[in-house]
């Protein structure tokens, strides 16, 4: 198998139309869609089988996550794109090689050049200061990439959201709290979020019990929310929002807030990949920047 670089292809709305029909676009949303099926009713503090490798790709994210500690925010004029990001990402890019190849086995390396690009790519724009759900998106291309070479297997997916991607979401609020990046194409009030969507998604999932009668109006109890939080990604989010937006929380996410009048965790669940398809799948100025390569093939008939 040949590797490449990955590299944009969606340059069009007819562009974005035909991925969206394609086969590569179904086997991704199959993927998100597997994950999401995985979690249900499941917590993140919910003991999981984590392999070798899955632990060895939450180190490199936790290397990540050090190195913003020694690269503190810049004095700067403006709020909100500290300049400092541009520091701590190219540390990222320059060292990002050596990180990955470190955490492919042998006779898998040569992955590391594809793989390097979704990493990169998936921390947010080092030019606009900037980041959002296509960033997110491409989070889970890595995840999907890796899996489909193999260093991921079927056995890893509930790890896979409960520990490397709320690991990378804590990389990323962490990386929010420093720098203060821009939305990047969000909608203001009328997005689910400014920066995340999926932990919605397979949050909402993991909230579909039997055992645990958490209903959706719980975001508005802050003393629920902090004993909930630490488990499940959905509460998670509604937490950090509350930490970093001021004001009521129906102004700033009146999305949400409608979303909480609606009594089954089952319906907001499948609510949510019908907006994910729409809202950020969907849409060109997000996913003109989404990466193909070998393993996600672009072919326009």
């Amino acid at each position: 198998h040949t590797y490449v670089v990955p590299s944009r292809k969606i340059l069009s709305q007819r562009d974005l139309d035909l991925f969206l029909k394609s086969e590569s676009c179904t086997a991704f949303v199959e993927f998100i869609n597997n994950l999401n099926d995985a979690v249900k009713g499941v917590r993140l503090t919910d003991p999981c089988q984590v392999s070798t490798n899955t632990e060895n790709f939450i180190s490199l994210l936790n290397t990540l996550r050090l190195w913003v500690d020694e690269i503190p925010p810049i004095q700067q004029p403006m709020r909100y794109g500290n300049k400092a990001f541009r520091t701590w990402f190219t540390r990222v890019k320059e060292n990002a090689g050596v990180l990955i190849e470190n955490i492919l086995p042998e006779g898998k390396k040569e992955a590391a050049t594809e793989a390097i690009g979704y990493l990169l790519d998936s921390l947010g724009n080092s030019t606009r200061i900037d980041y959002g759900t296509g960033h997110e998106t491409t989070f889970v291309a890595l995840l999907y990439f890796l899996y489909r070479i193999g260093f991921f297997v079927p056995e890893d997916k509930v790890a896979l959201v409960t520990r490397a991607f709320s690991t990378y979401l804590e990389l990323m609020r962490h990386v929010q709290r420093a720098y203060l990046l821009e939305p990047a194409g969000s909608h203001g009030v009328w997005s689910l979020d400014d920066y995340q969507f999926l932990p919605f998604y397979w949050g909402s999932a993991q909230l579909i019990s039997d055992k645990v009668a958490i209903p959706p109006r719980v975001i508005f109890s802050s003393s629920e929310l902090g004993v909930y939080a630490k488990d499940y990604l959905y509460l998670g989010c509604i937490e950090f929002i509350n930490k970093m937006k001021t004001g009521p929380f129906a102004e700033h996410s009146p999305i949400l807030t409608s979303i909480a009048e609606v009594n089954s965790w089952e319906k907001i669940n499948g609510g949510m990949i019908k907006m994910y398809r729409a809202e950020v799948l969907g849409k060109f100025p997000i996913m003109q920047h989404f990466l193909f390569g070998s393993i996600i093939t672009f072919r326009p008939q």
